[in-house]
């Protein structure tokens, strides 16, 4: 299911990415990521009311910029492993890294459960 939430949200890609806070200007792919991927960890270990579906949201709109960044580069990207949310992101992380993307490091704090 999730591979098919990360699909629709792919499909709908006629909008500019939003604006880099305070400049106007739409962030590149990279720093969106970087944007996105502390988003994600902020939201990871929350136990409050939606925390749950934060994280969910969280997670496919990282999941989304890395695809995005992944085919903007050339990497190959196989959406169906994202059945799996954690193989997916770490299989197209690690395919990038190889082709040399400099990617985000994780937080030494993240927390990683889904």
């Amino acid at each position: 299911m999730y591979a098919q939430l990360l699909q629709a949200l792919l499909s709908d890609d006629s909008e500019p990415p939003p604006p880099v806070q305070g400049t106007g200007h739409p962030a590149g792919p990279l720093a969106e990521l970087v944007r996105l991927r502390h988003a994600m960890e902020k939201h990871a270990g929350h136990n409050s009311q939606g925390w749950a579906l934060q994280a969910v949201a969280d997670q496919l709109a990282y999941d989304a910029a890395l695809v995005r960044l992944g085919r903007k580069r050339g990497v190959p990207v196989d959406l169906e492993v994202f059945d799996v949310p954690e193989r997916g992101r770490a299989q197209l992380e690690q395919a990038m890294i190889d082709k040399g993307i400099n990617l985000p490091a994780p937080s030494s704090t993240a927390n990683s459960s889904t």
